[in-house]
């Protein structure tokens, strides 16, 4: 397969992610055209740190659907799977916004102000069900992924985006929610609509091509099998997660909180968004990895995509188009604006590091080597937990330490899955899947 064909296969989910990102900024909008702007900006960054790192469990579906759900047997096996999860996670997400333990984790353990932890608790509670949401689509994107179908992916993506704007607009409109309950509103409503989509979309490929390949000699893909595939893909994604609240807490703990607080999450979002096309690149690896030929041109691809992110982000930063976005599309106040710029260059090499790393994690997993993709992670979290101890105690300007941790901490997670992917012949495909039919 020659790098023309991989980029005709990672376009629509470079796309997908990308509309997804984009959902950020749109909500972002949206709160900067509502009172208490900066308030409800620090409040919306914690309701997603916290909702994410609930969420973090679901996030690999999509890689272990790519590579368990070979037939009936396993469709309906790691469907199964898929439902428990969400289940689980739905549990723990009223665990945490409708008690008081909500509380305890964003005041005594976070040390976030009180004005903004209980401007974000209520947003948490309309989110209730954003996880088990986020995990059926998973489910069947994989499915659509396994299956080459990336473009239908990008098609239900857009969807959601749409459905964002719509609902964010409307709750907005409605002058009967704050800021961040707008998010609240807008990403429910979106991630729902969404799933509808994607489940419609995935019919005819479950139908006419999964549900009719059955083999009984071929061994059973157990819930054993899934949990041992999928557990340190769930725990890879729970470590990278957790970054999210430890920057919080660092950042509550250093001067300036509240200017530092509120520009985070416009910082974060915004080099996900640009992130986006290296993220996506992960999935393309995993589906391509068992043919040596695609596998050599996802590599050059892979750098083709690193460099051009890298640039766009140079661009970004260093042109009148960060001005542009931060006064005229986000809203962001004035009084943080500077904070945003200075975090931006710090983090300018993150999209490079990111489409590297995201290779060579999907490498491995195409590989069954989730143990070390979980390894990897630790030491991301590793890498940036010191960095931020070190801010704390050194009273490093939050806006630099923040970004500069996150891009140390995946430098050194991408070394160290390459290492053991040439130490360890990464390049061979197929050593360590679980049985499956």
């Amino acid at each position: 397969m020659r790098t023309r064909e991989i980029f005709r296969l990672w376009l629509p989910l470079a796309v997908s992610f990308e509309l997804m990102m984009l959902e950020g900024p749109v909500i972002q909008g949206a709160i900067g055209r509502l009172s208490a702007p900066s308030l409800n900006l620090a409040a919306w960054g914690l309701t997603m740190s916290l909702s994410l790192l609930v969420e973090s469990p679901v996030i690999m579906l999509l890689a272990s659907a790519i590579a368990l759900v070979k037939d009936r047997q396993s469709f309906f096996a790691l469907r199964k799977f898929t439902l428990l999860l969400s289940a689980f996670c739905t549990v723990l997400t009223a665990a945490v916004a409708f008690t008081p333990l909500f509380g305890y984790i964003a005041v005594q353990l976070m040390k976030q102000p009180l004005p903004i932890v209980e401007a974000a608790q209520p947003a948490m509670q309309i989110m209730l069900l954003w996880t088990a949401a986020i995990a059926w689509r998973r489910f069947y994107q994989g499915v659509l992924v396994s299956h080459n179908r990336t473009r239908v992916v990008s098609w239900g993506t857009a969807i959601r985006l749409l459905a964002a704007i719509v609902a964010a607009v409307f709750a907005q409109k409605s002058g009967r929610f704050s800021g961040v309950q707008v998010g609240g509103i807008a990403i429910m409503a979106a991630v729902v609509i969404e799933v509808i989509a994607t489940t419609i979309f995935a019919g005819p490929v479950v139908e006419g091509e999964v549900l009719l390949k059955h083999d009984p000699d071929k061994p059973v893909l157990t819930q054993n099998a899934i949990w041992k595939f999928h557990a340190p893909l769930a725990a890879t994604t729970l470590l990278t997660l957790l970054a999210n609240p430890l920057t919080a807490t660092a950042l509550g703990r250093l001067p300036e909180k509240g200017h530092t607080l509120a520009a985070w999450p416009v910082v974060g979002m915004l080099l996900l968004v640009i992130r986006g096309w290296g993220l996506a690149l992960q999935e393309i690896t995993v589906s391509q990895a068992r043919n040596p030929e695609s596998a050599r041109a996802t590599v050059k691809f892979t750098w083709i995509v690193g460099i051009v992110s890298s640039v766009a982000t140079v661009v970004f930063v260093f042109t009148p188009l960060l001005s542009w976005y931060m006064n005229s599309v986000s809203k962001v106040p004035v009084d943080i604006q500077e904070y945003v710029r200075l975090g931006m260059i710090v983090g300018m090499a993150l999209p490079m590091i990111t489409a590297l790393g995201s290779w060579a994690r999907g490498l491995l997993v195409a590989h069954g080597r989730t143990k070390e993709v979980y390894t990897g992670m630790g030491v991301n979290l590793s890498v940036h937990t010191s960095l931020l101890v070190i801010s704390v105690l050194c009273k490093i300007p939050g806006m630099v330490m923040a970004p500069l941790a996150m891009t140390v901490a995946a430098l050194s997670e991408y070394v160290f899955l390459r290492v053991k992917s040439t130490r360890r012949g990464g390049d061979h495909a197929g050593a360590g899947l679980p049985a499956s039919g």
